[in-house]
């Protein structure tokens, strides 16, 4: 069996003003490095049939991004719900669970972290923002310079700009508004010989990217 790391998160819910009180009564996050698998379980109690569960995973636990969703059972009784995020990209991650009423209000648990070791070059945790701004992240498992370059299937460069990297999470964004849909790929090569990796994605529309 793989080394297992657990963080647990009780009772830390951000409720602000709310109706009524979240269901979400406990949440933890663990790594399975064997299965190099995040298993997520939270508990809840009283919480009304088709309330949702939306699982969020963020590199700076600030921006979060969803990565599934699950609806509830609903019943007096307690609850315990699973999921598993079977792409955690490395360094340090976190997660939390935004519970949705019936009238679209959130409440958010407190963010659970594991650290997964970074032990190659590697690029992902793609989303757009409000103002259009793709971003994605480079977890790198030394400091150094990369060359970043965006390509389109027909090989075409539309970017390529040097960065420094740091060990760990290296969070980035650019505008690719003026992008057509279609498939594209960033490619990320590690100038002091650190390897290179690869995000292929696909663009339906200034706000929507498909990996």
């Amino acid at each position: 069996m793989g080394k297992l790391m657990m963080y647990v998160v009780w009772m830390g819910l951000s409720m602000g003003v709310a109706l009524r009180p979240p269901t979400v009564i406990g949440f933890s996050a663990d790594y399975n490095a064997t299965e190099e698998v995040v298993h997520l379980h939270w508990i809840t109690r009283n919480a009304p049939a088709g309330e949702k569960f939306i699982i969020q995973r963020s590199l700076d636990s600030t921006h979060f991004v969803a990565i599934g969703q699950t609806t509830g059972v609903g019943g007096q009784a307690v609850q315990h719900y699973y999921f598993d995020d079977p792409k955690p990209i490395g360094g340090k991650i976190y997660y939390r669970i935004a519970e949705q009423d019936a009238s679209g209000r959130l409440y958010y648990t407190s963010a659970a972290a594991i650290n997964k070791p970074i032990t190659s070059l590697m690029i992902g945790n793609l989303y757009v923002d409000s103002t259009r701004q793709v971003h994605f992240a480079i977890i790198s498992p030394q400091a150094s310079i990369a060359n970043i370059t965006l390509v389109d299937l027909n090989g075409k460069i539309w970017q390529s700009y040097l960065v420094n990297l740091k060990q760990g999470n290296n969070l980035f964004a650019t505008d690719l508004k003026h992008l057509s849909p279609g498939i594209y790929f960033f490619q990320v090569n590690d100038k002091k010989g650190g390897g290179s990796a690869m995000l292929r994605f696909a663009k339906v529309n200034d706000t929507t990217y498909r990996l």
